[in-house]
């Protein structure tokens, strides 16, 4: 895939610049080759409305106008909320919009999944939540634990490993080393969905927009997604080799064949290079071990 973005040179001349990335297919895009190999025509939402209506709109169109009205909703709740001059009793009422309407989404996608549960399997088992209606009762909690995690396999086939297989373990969101990886991860998204905004047409290269939309979050990419975490963790903690956490990853490294003076000694310089290269790469043992077999995809 080749980008173009644009710099400045120091002489403020404005010039482009072609860089060839490696390109690595989403998950969508691997589904729908896989769909055309076994002859399944794949259906995109902007292509079906119901041929009986004539005024029925796509699906692609009904789905864009739902979540722009949910998010002036939500947004004007929020307005409703923060300010001081509406009553509690208002404040209520205005939450209670959104409840209603989650309700209402959930019920009607639980009908459907009954009647047609193979389709919303598929789309669970990438996921690792899926919406569902909370039950009070303690009792009633074990049918819906069955329900999502068996009915449904939730998480099976995502990117984490959030189902350990029997007889192993998954890794633990109490470790705050991987509560710092996934932390940092959805950093990466999150600056991915800011310069969406602020440059939709991609006229300068970011390697966030890169990461999130051409490189899947596998094993095999997980070197590329750890430079790009390093990145991020370098711009909150400059010197990681200082901080007493991220020191606790490693063991001193061993310095006697690093550079060493004519008295035997290692510079300050050198020593704090090895600790953070260390560092770095003890991250990228913990990430793996938080990512599934790419195998586990397929």
């Amino acid at each position: 895939m080749k980008t173009t973005f644009y710099r400045r040179t120091k002489k403020g001349e404005l010039i482009a610049e072609t860089v060839t990335q490696e390109y690595s297919p989403t998950a969508e895009e691997q589904r729908q080759e896989r769909y055309m190999r076994e002859g399944i025509p794949v259906l995109m939402a902007e292509e079906f409305s119901d041929p009986e209506d004539e005024d029925s709109q796509p699906m692609g169109w009904l789905k864009r106008q739902a979540r722009r009205d949910i998010e002036e909703l939500a947004r004007q709740i929020h307005c409703c909320c923060s300010g001081k001059k509406w009553t509690s009793y208002q404040k209520r009422v205005a939450c209670e919009q959104l409840v209603e309407l989650a309700f209402l989404s959930t019920d009607s996608m639980y009908a459907l999944a009954k009647e047609f549960p193979e389709p919303f399997r598929e789309i669970a088992e990438e996921l690792s939540d899926f919406p569902c209606l909370f039950p009070a009762h303690a009792e009633e909690l074990p049918s819906l634990q069955k329900l999502i995690w068996d009915g449904f396999n939730l998480g099976k086939r995502h990117t984490f490993k959030l189902r350990a297989g029997r007889g192993r373990k998954t890794f633990s969101k109490k470790t705050w080393v991987n509560r710092l990886l996934m932390k940092l991860i959805d950093l990466v998204h999150e600056a991915a969905r800011h310069h969406d905004r602020i440059d939709p047409d991609w006229k300068h290269l970011d390697e966030y927009r890169e990461l999130d939309r051409y490189v899947p979050l596998t094993r095999e990419n997980a070197k590329q997604w750890l430079d790009v975490i390093w990145g991020l963790l370098l711009g909150g903690i400059p010197e990681p080799e200082k901080h007493p956490r991220l020191r606790q990853l490693v063991e001193r490294p061993s310095l006697r064949t690093k550079r060493m003076r004519r008295d035997g000694t290692v510079g300050e310089k050198t020593q704090a290079h090895n600790i953070r290269a260390a560092i770095k790469a003890k991250l990228g043992v913990y990430l793996k071990r938080m990512l599934n077999d790419s195998a586990v995809h397929k």
